[in-house]
């Protein structure tokens, strides 16, 4: 390895000697992993419950929905207020509502509309 590619190297992942930027980083990683697995576990469970391609799709629909709706009110809001209070806001709401739903698919209690919702 060639001392310009140890330097590309060092400069590349600077920001992980900072202690904040680990945790944040890591956090992050961890969130979005999950996100994902709660995306593909959301839509296999619509396919159990309806068996149908089209509710597939309106599941895949919808979870992108607040994304492209909210965007701008986000942007405002991440301004407005403390950005470590939004993303422990915005962290915790997604993770109850993971909560719910699984509590409901476990319980046998879930309707197709709990997933839409």
């Amino acid at each position: 390895m060639s001392t310009g590619s140890r330097d590309e190297l060092r400069t590349t992942f600077a920001a992980l000697g900072i202690r904040n930027y680990r945790l944040f980083a890591t956090g992050s990683l961890i969130s979005n992993v999950g996100t994902w697995m709660q995306r593909i576990a959301q839509d296999w469970l619509i396919l159990v419950l309806t068996g149908s391609a089209g509710a597939l799709g309106l599941t895949t629909g919808l979870q992108f929905l607040p994304l492209v709706l909210l965007s701008p009110l986000t942007g405002v809001v991440a301004d407005r207020f403390s950005k470590r209070r939004v993303l422990a806001l915005s962290q915790l709401t997604m993770g109850l509502t993971a909560a719910l739903l699984g509590v409901l698919a476990v319980t046998g209690a879930v309707a197709a509309w709990h997933v839409y919702v």
